[in-house]
C-alpha cells in the first residue's frame, strides 16, 4: 500500500516566491564563502601542480546552481543562488582591513573569479528541462 505523502514535503512550495529566491541567494553566499578557500588547494605529482581546490570549488557551485535550474519551474531561484554565489566571490577578492585577500591575483584565483558566472550564465541561459 503506497504511503500517503507527508504534510511537510511541500514545505518550499508553500513559501513566497520572494523567500524562495532570498534563501537561494543566502545557499549560494554560503557554498561561495566556503568553496573559496578551498579554490587555492593544489596537490603537486610528479612534478605537476594539480588545482583540485579550483575543480572541487567549481564542480560544487555548478551543481548548487545546475539543481536550482532543475527544481524550478523559472530561472528566478538559480539567478539568485549564482548571484549569492559571485557576489561573495567578488568581496573575498577585495583586500581587507590588513590589506590581505583571500582570492590572490593568481591563475587560480583569477579563474575562480571568472568562470563561475561564465558557467552560470549558460546554466541560466539554457532552455528548461521540463516541458509544460
Amino acid at each position: 500500500m503506497p504511503s500517503a505523502p507527508r504534510e511537510d514535503s511541500h514545505l518550499l512550495e508553500k513559501l513566497p516566491r520572494p523567500v524562495k529566491w532570498l534563501i537561494a541567494a543566502i545557499g549560494g553566499a554560503l557554498i561561495a564563502a566556503v568553496t573559496t578557500p578551498l579554490a587555492q588547494a593544489t596537490i603537486d605529482v610528479l612534478d605537476i601542480t594539480i588545482p583540485w581546490g579550483l575543480v572541487a570549488a567549481l564542480l560544487t557551485v555548478t551543481a548548487y546552481v545546475l539543481g536550482l535550474r532543475l527544481v524550478s519551474d523559472t530561472r528566478m531561484m538559480a539567478l539568485f543562488g549564482a548571484i549569492g554565489v559571485v557576489i561573495v566571490i567578488m568581496l573575498l577578492s577585495l583586500p581587507g582591513p590588513g590589506g590581505g585577500v583571500i582570492v590572490p591575483g593568481n591563475l587560480s584565483g583569477t579563474l575562480w573569479a571568472v568562470v563561475p558566472s561564465i558557467i552560470f550564465v549558460v546554466l541560466i541561459a539554457f532552455p528548461s528541462p521540463r516541458r509544460r
